[in-house]
């Protein structure tokens, strides 16, 4: 369950935080413009992530930053609840100058207290555990380093934290499109809802 999501420069949010921690339901209203969709963009980012997409390239753009500002990194939090341990996971995005795609500037996995990794432009820091020493290398400082890094025991907090993004069912439902008629099953919603009836049945 989702307990906060923070997004700063992103699109025409800036500074946006949203906290439904002890809230079961929450809905997002405000008129055109708001940011109801960027907030629904910036989920669809993370769950890609979760899903193995780590180009920066692919999702993010430099016409996201809100109102031009390339100075301000791209700034992403989410922090969620899974099986009773808080989990919190910080993306942060630059573009630095003679740069033709934003670049990774920060990126950390928190589970309960203690950090899983952390990283600083191409640094990544995996943090060390019962039996396994703390371990450091490279990585491409234009791919998120999530999808590459390699859980050390299944289940640990690296496969439980992407294997909850990946699974993130998101929707933005259009009524008129929802007919529920089902020819067919599938296991992926789409996100209008447009096969809700096909989602329903799988």
């Amino acid at each position: 369950m989702i307990e906060r999501l923070y997004i700063h420069n992103f699109r025409c949010l800036e500074n946006f935080e949203l906290v439904t921690r002890g809230i079961p339901t929450a809905l997002l209203i405000g008129g055109n413009g708001s940011g109801k969709s960027s907030v629904r963009q910036v989920l669809e980012l993370l769950q890609s992530v979760g899903r193995g997409t780590n180009r920066v390239g692919e999702l993010v753009r430099p016409e996201d930053f809100a109102r031009g500002r390339s100075d301000v990194p791209i700034r992403f939090e989410i922090e969620v609840r899974i099986d009773q341990r808080l989990y919190k996971y910080v993306l942060a995005l630059e573009f630095p100058d003679n740069f033709k795609e934003l670049r990774i500037y920060e990126e950390k996995l928190i589970a309960g207290d203690g950090p899983v990794y952390s990283r600083s432009q191409a640094q990544v820091t995996v943090a060390g555990s019962p039996g396994n020493a703390e371990a450091k290398f490279l990585v491409d400082w234009h791919l998120v380093a999530l999808p590459v890094i390699q859980g050390r025991a299944k289940p640990d907090d690296l496969s439980i934290f992407k294997t909850w993004l990946a699974r993130t069912v998101i929707l933005a439902p259009v009524p008129a499109l929802m007919s529920g008629d089902s020819a067919d099953t599938t296991l992926e919603p789409k996100i209008d809802g447009s096969n809700f009836g096909e989602w329903l049945s799988g």
